[in-house]
């Protein structure tokens, strides 16, 4: 039988990193007063959840804290920002001359940060764990199920599953995007694509990424 449910893909609140436009790929920053208080803001706009998962670095765990009190939640490894090596905390400004910079930005597919994530292995643990969402919304019955996280791993679940463009959906430290699938049939993974949603308590200052 068919069944409807909401996916609510979040980014995590504001850091002093995101703040300062710095890449925070795996550097463990926690949220800053004003993302905490962002954060709350956009509690309210959320239901009771049937599955909650996490990225495991403090950002989003403050996050899942913030917005699901008390709620048993799965940390995944999985939903971590791409890592940027030695380019971690950097800024545009310190790497804009760099030649590897350069090329990265322009091909991140075939240039990789020094000591960092290649973004085919990236892009691929990624899906795994957006395939593993799917399956467990589909052989559990629950109504919706969110997921906290970074904006790489946003924008490339989103993209996946609405197929669009990367950067159709912008997702700013405390803000997410409410995705309506139909599940179709007892087995499988098919299903309809019925709404695509941004859900945002405050305007929030620009971040990289991380």
């Amino acid at each position: 039988m068919d069944r409807m449910v909401d996916l609510y893909f979040i980014r995590h609140g504001l850091t002093k990193g995101n703040k300062q436009r710095q890449y925070i790929g795996w550097s463990d920053f926690p949220l800053l007063k004003e993302g905490k208080t962002n954060i709350q803001k956009l509690k309210d706009q959320l239901p009771d959840m049937g599955l909650i998962y996490s990225s495991d670095l403090l950002r989003c765990l403050e996050t899942t804290e913030l917005l699901f009190p008390g709620c048993r939640y799965g940390r995944s490894s999985s939903l971590r920002e791409i890592h940027f090596g030695d380019w971690e905390t950097c800024t545009y400004e310190d790497l804009k001359d760099k030649a590897l910079y350069r090329a990265w930005v322009s091909r991140p597919d075939r240039f990789t940060p020094p000591e960092g994530e290649s973004y085919p292995h990236f892009q691929q643990r990624v899906e795994r764990f957006l395939l593993y969402l799917l399956k467990a919304v589909k052989k559990q019955p629950v109504e919706s199920a969110a997921v906290v996280t970074h904006g790489g791993p946003l924008r490339e679940m989103i993209s996946w599953v609405t197929g669009t463009p990367l950067w159709t959906y912008r997702v700013h430290p405390g803000e997410g995007v409410k995705i309506k699938l139909q599940l179709k049939g007892e087995g499988g993974m098919s299903w309809n694509l019925l709404q695509v949603e941004p859900i945002t308590g405050k305007e929030n200052g620009p971040g990289i990424c991380g």
